[in-house]
């Protein structure tokens, strides 16, 4: 009897199942490793910055300028905003890490103002533009 159907690999020849399972075992292993270094970098973004790494997650307090600022209060227009607060306000910085942070906004005091005499406050209020473009108040937390 001849096998004509079959045919038999020779040396160097694969027959794909093995190529195919270790494709497939190496994506397993960097689909792994990416969601392990997303869980890590998520956690770490809660704990450092007091928020999730996403647009509408808003922290409890930010720091500026030495002080801390509880919140968030109601979200204001720009010119709500600047009339709450009786000034222009102005962007002063980034809340968060990278492109996943808030701009941070507030009319702080001159230089000068600051040093001389008593130990004042930057602002007595702070703002983050959120997701939607809305400014988030937060206020001075404690006395200098």
């Amino acid at each position: 009897m001849t096998d004509l159907g079959i045919t038999r690999s020779g040396p160097g020849r694969s027959r794909g199942w093995p190529a195919r399972r270790s494709a497939v075992s190496l994506l397993a292993v960097v689909l792994a490793v990416l969601l392990a270094t997303a869980a890590i970098f998520t956690g770490w973004y809660r704990v450092r910055f007091r928020a999730w790494p996403w647009p509408s997650s808003l922290p409890d307090h930010v720091s500026y300028c030495d002080r801390h600022y509880t919140g968030p209060g109601p979200p204001l227009t720009l010119a709500k905003a600047e009339e709450a607060d009786g000034t222009p306000i102005r962007r002063i910085g980034r809340h968060g890490f990278g492109g996943l942070g808030q701009p941070v906004y507030a009319n702080p005091r001159p230089e000068q103002a600051r040093t001389g005499g008593s130990p004042l406050p930057c602002a007595m209020v702070i703002y983050l533009r959120n997701a939607e473009g809305r400014y988030v108040p937060y206020v001075l937390s404690g006395g200098p």
